[in-house]
């Protein structure tokens, strides 16, 4: 059995002010622990972030071990470049529930990027989030290559 965490990242619509939030986070544990049964998967560590905008982020990385497995529900979740900055720093592997593949966050980081490059034509409604997020200059411009 394989060791790996499960470390779940929610979208910003769950803050846990709605008596909905913790329906929802237990659907995502649900999933993930279903998944770790079909997949001979052991879960440890299990940690998650409510919210992109949580300014304590370290507490949740202090959780995961270097060169460590972690399942997420979607990759489209992991978006923040700090978020993503601090799974680097870890060098973990993304294991994607949805569709089951192993992915980098180096390399989602650096697929994002080339998005963002396009955002305020393709993505009008998000440059307003990519820019509180920094990915996005005021002007629009991509603030990290």
């Amino acid at each position: 059995m394989k060791n790996v965490t499960f470390f779940t990242l929610l979208p910003e619509s769950i803050k846990g002010k709605s008596m909905e939030a913790d329906k929802e986070f237990l659907l995502y544990v649900t999933r993930a622990f279903n998944f770790a049964d079909k997949n001979n998967l052991n879960l440890q560590n299990s940690c998650g972030v409510t919210t992109f905008e949580n300014s304590s982020l370290d507490k949740y990385f202090s959780k995961l071990k270097r060169r460590s497995t972690v399942l997420i529900i979607s990759p489209a979740l992991v978006a923040n470049p700090s978020i993503l900055n601090n799974f680097i720093k870890k060098d973990v592997t993304f294991r994607v529930i949805e569709g089951d593949y192993l992915m980098k966050p180096k390399l989602l980081k650096e697929l994002w990027l080339e998005e963002a490059k396009t955002a305020t034509i393709n993505f009008p409604d998000a440059v307003d989030y990519l820019i509180k997020t920094e990915v996005l200059t005021s002007e629009g411009k991509v603030r990290q290559a």
